[in-house]
């Protein structure tokens, strides 16, 4: 969870709409790269999983049109990178949640202080997306 962890940090760390909008960026893409690998099928979390990575996706897709996002090449995530073996999917629903959680509250400030329509719309939508994912992730047994 250490991709989890560092995402949070960055996205704490992050002063101007622009490092906000990177930062939650790439919290949505390590939502995904952890959430991916946990998809099991045989598992009761599987639905919550898929539905929690559409989240994610729309919502870095959301922040992929703000345009004051810092335009970059997307990079992929290696798989090796996701959860590690045996992790317990509640333990990867907690923190995916809790980056969710500040994602939603960054991204909900960000959005009262841009001066742009297309940032304000992308940080809402985003947000609301990020929220999805709390309610997902953090509802279940």
């Amino acid at each position: 969870m250490n991709r989890i962890n560092t995402a949070h940090h960055r996205l704490q760390q992050a002063s101007d709409l622009a490092a906000v909008l990177d930062a939650a960026y790439q919290a949505f893409e390590e939502m995904l790269s952890v959430i991916h690998p946990a998809q099991d099928p045989a598992s009761g979390w599987f639905a919550t999983y898929v539905m929690a990575a559409a989240s994610a996706a729309n919502g870095r897709n959301a922040l992929a049109l703000a345009p004051s996002l810092p335009r970059r090449p997307l990079l992929a995530v290696p798989a090796e990178q996701g959860p590690g073996p045996g992790e317990r999917p509640e333990r990867v629903a907690e923190a995916v949640a809790g980056l969710g959680e500040l994602v939603a509250g960054r991204l909900a400030s960000a959005a009262v202080g841009a001066r742009d329509t297309g940032d304000r719309d992308a940080c809402g939508q985003a947000a609301r997306n990020a929220l999805d994912i709390c309610g997902l992730l953090s509802g279940r047994p």
